[in-house]
């Protein structure tokens, strides 16, 4: 089995022939801040009957850019285990009984400033954060929305996407016996293991 540098170098090099990633890789290596709406990603995940390795999406971004921070927005009903998961893969976690985008666009906004970086990474499909979007753009900071490529709100289909659809991060959620399952890409067929369980 291939080691996790390998194994997130080849999803690099397998973006880096997608015409559609030219963009992304003009800020390869500089600081980025990653932000995940957790609510969002994952409910949208369920429908799609898949889940997302997020272990292994931190680690593709720090393989891309210097990743300073990465923060996960999520509902209290989270449970204690993916609480500890995400704070031991060094996740900042916020819980809130409530709707997270208030409190999310005020830290995204609030610790852009205070670590001064080229790029900001943040994981939603809602086009409510279009303006954050705007905010950190006339600051000179780019911002690269991650998710589902069918579900983003029209507000971001013009935007810089990283779609999950062309990231070896996808596992069905089937407790059957591992084994590789296709995922279909512009450019290329990913191999994508399956877990016994998600984490």
């Amino acid at each position: 089995m291939q080691d996790k540098a390998a194994y997130i170098n080849s999803i690099v090099e397998i973006l880096e022939k997608n015409p559609y990633y030219t963009r992304h890789f003009d800020y390869r290596g500089r600081d980025a801040l990653m932000f995940l709406d957790l609510s969002n990603i994952l409910c949208r995940a369920h429908e799609f009957s898949v889940w997302i390795d997020i272990e292994d999406l931190v680690y593709l971004f720090s393989t891309l850019y210097n990743l300073k921070g990465h923060y996960a927005y999520t509902s209290l009903n989270l449970s204690n285990g993916m609480v500890k998961f995400l704070y031991d893969t060094g996740f900042i976690v916020y819980q809130n009984p409530f709707d997270s985008d208030a409190i999310m666009g005020f830290t995204i906004s609030d610790v852009s400033r205070a670590s001064d970086v080229d790029l900001v990474l943040l994981g939603t499909h809602d086009g409510g954060f279009r303006g954050i979007r705007d905010q950190l753009m006339r600051r000179g900071v780019l911002v690269a929305f991650l998710g589902f490529r069918e579900m983003f709100s029209s507000f971001l289909r013009s935007d810089l996407l990283f779609c999950f659809e062309d990231m070896n991060i996808l596992s069905p959620m089937r407790e059957t016996a591992s084994k590789s399952v296709t995922v279909e890409n512009a450019e290329a067929q990913l191999e994508v293991e399956q877990p016994n369980s998600a984490p």
